[in-house]
């Protein structure tokens, strides 16, 4: 090997160690706290997942029955996950059997729980990797270190890293999609349209929302055909190839797209709501700030790092044909594709993470060049990755230490045995107390938890009960049945969520004072930004 050769060697060698160690940051950064909550589940959709993917194996059938995501790579990778736990258990004597697994899993879900929070932990190291191999497309490997460093400490990622929904799969699609899109700029091939469009059918089944990502495909078509106008015609054909691919993708994902197309237009009208309780809209314009002043905001680490992001999409798009044709629309057409909605979600952003990670790492690249001094690449560097880190760990402390957690704590110590208690989440910390739990569920009021779970309560059940209801809890019960809430104690979530925006929620706030008729709050626990994350919860004691 040449001298020269060696040294190009030893380069690469370096950069790979770079990103490994960046990858093995954001893991360690991930796997803490990822248990947060267990046996309890903060997030009641984890439970609509996991509920869903044991239907897969409880039926014997490859139809998840929901689409609403549609979310068929998060519930099929569930299913897996839980092959592999039933296979373990039972290799290692923990089960005896299947039944047995069903029997431990309804007593105490974090066993499936807490692997299937590492699989999205995995689609979010990926999603790492991927950032790094994009950015390189467009920047050189010290925008790519720079990039994958920055989305590896981003306070929103590392939350929804760790909490099973479709937000993870879906990112990492998408931004396998702009991967080979941005190839498309760079080669013109036919094999890049292909694998670019398969990427984004498998990124649509994930989440609907991705399917934006087209516009990057349809971009770098375009400008490849500019740059090269003898290959306009072919470019032309090859457009509606990927098209047909980025279909064949999704149903290669999720082939009951079309096999059971009756439920899954039915579920997408089921998810349109006009309004949703703490995340209601106002209007484009409004929900553009929200989301730049907000989520965006937060994960570039505060108004500097978001300014860096601003400053690095206008000199991506300057420097780079890719970046200007792939990132781009992109970026554009997904950003005001959420905020059109009539709801507002952290989590809807968590697609455009990476794209402004990059955008930030292109922007530290061009102001280091501009200036031109060595101090000016270490202040930068700090000035970009201390705070989104300093974030993360405030997080986690809030993760750690949580409303409902300390809402528990004080029920045990506090309620009697032998006491009736409501409760508004999947309080699975409480079950083994001497107490009677109800969970209000919609059409059928309050449920007795113990012996729903006994019978081993099938999705199918709860979404009759639940109906066409974004939220069950006390307000959203079925008019007429508080009867069935007859309790000593309730431990209520969304009840100040509610007074929040009376106006809207008249019949809900309505339905809790029934409940409590007389009763009196005994006990609230507020969030503090920084040391205890969550909901305010009140607990009352009921008059019956």
């Amino acid at each position: 090997m040449t001298i020269d050769g060696g040294g190009r060697a030893r380069g690469a060698s370096w950069k790979r160690y770079a990103l490994a160690a960046i990858v093995l940051v954001a893991a360690i950064l991930r796997v803490r706290g990822i248990g947060f909550g267990l046996p309890a589940m903060y997030d009641a959709d984890e439970g609509i997942f996991i509920l869903q993917s044991m239907k897969l194996l409880r039926d014997h059938t490859l139809n998840p029955g929901w689409f609403g995501h549609p979310g068929t790579t998060t519930i099929y990778g569930l299913a897996l996950v839980e092959i592999g736990v039933v296979g373990l258990g039972i290799a290692t004597g923990r089960f005896a059997d299947v039944e047995a697994f069903g029997r431990a899993f309804y007593a105490d879900p974090g066993i499936v729980l807490l692997p299937g929070r590492y699989l999205m932990l995995a689609f979010a190291l990926v999603s790492i990797v991927l950032t790094f191999a994009t950015a390189r497309r467009f920047g050189g490997w010290r925008v790519a270190l720079l990039a994958a460093a920055l989305l590896a400490v981003d306070p929103l990622h590392v939350r929804y890293s760790q909490i099973i929904r479709t937000d993870m799969p879906a990112s990492m699609f998408v931004l396998a999609s702009l991967y080979f899109a941005a190839d498309i700029v760079r080669y013109g091939r036919a094999r890049d349209y292909a694998l670019a469009g398969v990427m984004l059918g498998f990124a649509i089944a994930s989440k609907w929302p991705a399917g934006t990502a087209f516009f990057a495909i349809a971009g770098s078509a375009m400008g490849r055909a500019l740059a090269h106008p003898d290959e306009r015609a072919r470019h032309a054909r090859l457009l509606p190839m990927a098209a047909a691919m980025t279909v064949a993708g999704a149903l290669i994902a999720s082939p009951y797209l079309l096999l059971d197309y009756r439920t899954v237009l039915d579920n997408v009208v089921g998810e349109v709501q006009p309004h949703h309780l703490g995340a209601s809209g106002g209007g484009l314009f409004h929900n553009l700030g929200w989301y730049l002043g907000e989520p965006l905001r937060q994960a570039a680490g505060g108004w500097f790092g978001l300014a860096l992001a601003l400053l690095g999409f206008v000199v991506g798009g300057r420097r780079s044909a890719a970046f200007r044709w792939t990132v781009l629309p992109f970026a554009a057409v997904f950003l005001v594709s959420i905020a059109a909605q009539s709801m507002i979600w952290a989590r809807w952003a968590v697609p455009l993470l990476a794209v402004v990670a990059i955008a930030q790492a292109m922007a530290v690249a061009a102001i280091v060049g501009w200036v031109r001094r060595r101090w000016a690449a270490p202040i930068l560097l700090v000035a970009a990755l201390l705070p989104p880190f300093l974030a993360t760990q405030g997080e986690a402390r809030e993760r750690a230490t949580d409303t409902r957690g300390l809402a528990s704590a004080w029920a045990r110590a506090h309620i009697p045995a032998g006491s009736t208690v409501i409760v508004e989440h999947f309080a699975f910390d409480l079950l083994r107390q001497d107490w009677r739990l109800l969970y209000p569920l919609g059409e059928a009021g309050c449920v007795d938890v113990a012996a729903n779970l006994k019978a081993k309560i099938r999705y199918s059940t709860i979404e009759k009960w639940r109906g066409n209801r974004a939220i069950v809890d006390i307000g959203t019960i079925k008019p007429g049945t508080s009867g069935t809430c007859r309790a000593d104690y309730a431990i209520f979530i969304d009840y100040d969520r509610y007074l929040a925006e009376a106006w809207r929620y008249p019949l809900e706030i309505a339905n809790y004072r029934a409940v409590v008729g007389r009763g009196r709050v005994v006990a609230v626990f507020r969030p503090e930004p920084g040391r205890i994350g969550g909901p305010i919860v009140r607990i009352a004691r009921l008059h019956p």
